[in-house]
């Protein structure tokens, strides 16, 4: 596949797949070996059924999240992605990964990555997520935000 195909395959997984909540979108756009690697410390998520698992669990936390495409680049097998989303925090909160249960709090909460997808034969197969989990931690009032040491 193509660059604009593989562009394509990444879209659709946010655009149909997300903001839908279609787990049958999200099945099509990503391979069953798929893997999500967090930032430092946040582990990773392996294959289809443990990322769909994880998605609901994190979609289920914002009843109206919507995720917008910002900019999308595409070179040989990778696709980089800037998106962001905005919601109201509705349900219990488990994160991406899930490392902490917050109640729901009411509260609007915006956030954005950028992330880098490796799709081959049409679906995704690999992910460098830069969620920034604790600042939606944050925004919750679950977690203070850290002050920069002074010298």
């Amino acid at each position: 596949m193509g660059i604009e195909e593989n562009k394509a395959v990444v879209m659709r997984a946010y655009l149909d797949g997300m903001n839908r909540r279609d787990m049958g979108v999200i099945r099509e756009c990503f391979a069953p070996d798929y893997v999500n690697h967090f930032p430092a410390g946040q582990g990773e998520v392996r294959g289809i059924e443990d990322f769909t698992r994880t998605l609901g669990e994190f979609l289920d936390a914002f009843d109206d999240l919507v995720f917008t495409v910002d900019d999308i680049l595409g070179e040989g097998e990778k696709v980089t992605l800037r998106w962001s989303a905005v919601g109201v925090h509705t349900g219990e909160y488990r994160g991406i990964p899930p490392t902490t249960v917050i109640p729901p709090t009411g509260r609007t909460v915006s956030f954005s990555a950028t992330d880098i997808y490796r799709v081959v034969g049409g679906r995704v197969v690999e992910e460098w997520n830069t969620l920034d989990g604790w600042d939606i931690m944050h925004q919750m009032g679950a977690v203070k935000k850290a002050v920069p040491a002074t010298a």
